[in-house]
């Protein structure tokens, strides 16, 4: 793919001085006129876009991004000006982020039973309510790898009461993402049978395969599992010419699983769901909805799931980093989430305010309950 024409021409009339402290300005230009030569090397999306959207779109994005990055005061600013730019090319997974930071948020207090008291409250934690005799409500607000030993205990330390629940709400709301290995423990209670899983194609590039080869130590420190996953996809990459795509699996992109239920699960579950579910929020919903017992209740979800596997690259001011996509699903281009989302099964219009967020739990609950799911004015 060649570089934009307006990115050429930048390259060769663009110098920041080297005599003096670079403004800016001159440091937002010289991360930005690197991008498109980055996304269409590495980014597993960007030549599809590309194709889609075709050559002078994105000339005219990068002009308009360039004067807007020549006149920054500050870094926000900056950062505000290539976030802009970045969403030209796709709404998800491609981001900026400050030097030293990853994708996804930190729990507010690591997961530890010998921790001391904290007063802190993590808003991002997974949460159950025992609505009544016949409800749950589980709260998943992450599928960050921080919580997945959260969600694991929870599930464990309240199987009782969840086994003597036969409704579940499962509220996914404003869950961005994070881990597929996060939610695992609760498919077991959602499974009716057999599951169809679809992979996903790595692409081979010489910076894609150093992110690969450091990623665990940025994002999951001495995490055995993370090495090994990793070891292989680096193996399986080298395997290819560079720019070339290559399964994640030796055993093709569509595999079959059964998943051994729970000795006793919920009859009807009911997945609340809207725009801010995205990432492994969304692949959550691709598997849920495999059960006969599960219902996605909401709006569409945000469409952040086709390209992923986010890693992290160093722009050239040293102030800020690229985070970009080195996989795709293999759905595409028959079942492209990205476009508009996972739509529910039953639509429920956006709440004006919190208060009719919060009643769209009792209204599904009072469905679920035999009741109907109209607000309470009508």
């Amino acid at each position: 793919m060649r570089l934009c024409s307006f990115a050429a021409t930048l390259l060769t009339t663009l110098t920041v001085s080297h005599t003096q402290a670079a403004t800016p300005g001159e440091t937002c230009l010289q991360d930005l006129r690197v991008l498109p030569a980055f996304l269409l090397e590495n980014d597993t999306g960007a030549r599809q876009h590309l194709a889609q959207k075709g050559q002078a779109y994105f000339d005219q994005a990068l002009a308009s991004a360039s004067t807007a990055a020549a006149r920054v005061n500050d870094e926000a600013a900056c950062n505000t000006v290539l976030s802009g730019y970045l969403s030209q090319w796709r709404k998800g997974h491609l981001q900026i982020m400050p030097t030293g930071a990853l994708k996804h948020e930190t729990p507010a207090a690591a997961p530890s039973s010998t921790a001391a008291p904290t007063a802190t409250i993590d808003d991002r934690a997974p949460s159950l309510q025992l609505l009544s005799p016949h409800t749950a409500l589980l709260t998943l607000p992450s599928f960050f790898p921080g919580y997945a030993g959260l969600i694991n205990d929870l599930l464990e330390s309240k199987r009782d009461e969840l086994a003597s629940r036969r409704n579940w709400i499962i509220d996914v709301r404003r869950n961005n993402g994070g881990s597929d290995s996060t939610y695992a423990p609760l498919l077991p209670w959602l499974a009716s049978g057999e599951s169809v899983n679809i992979g996903g194609e790595w692409l081979s590039t010489p910076a894609n395969i150093a992110s690969q080869e450091n990623i665990c130590a940025l994002y999951a420190p001495g995490d055995a599992t993370c090495t090994k996953y990793m070891a292989l996809a680096v193996t399986r990459m080298r395997s290819v010419q560079p720019g070339q795509f290559v399964a994640q699996s030796t055993n093709g992109p569509v595999s079959y699983a059964s998943v051994s239920g729970q000795a006793v699960q919920p009859s009807r579950v009911a997945v609340l769901v809207d725009r801010d579910c995205g990432s492994s929020c969304e692949q959550f919903l691709l598997e849920a909805r495999q059960s006969f017992r599960v219902k996605l209740i909401g709006r569409n979800s945000g469409g952040a799931l086709d390209y992923s596997n986010l890693r992290m690259h160093p722009l050239p001011s040293g102030r800020r980093q690229l985070a970009y996509a080195t996989s795709r699903s293999a759905r595409l281009p028959d079942l492209q989430v990205d476009l508009d989302g996972i739509m529910p099964d039953i639509y429920l219009p956006p709440p004006k305010d919190e208060a009719e967020r919060a009643q769209e739990i009792v209204r599904v609950q009072r469905w679920l309950e035999g009741g109907t799911l109209r607000p309470n004015n009508i």
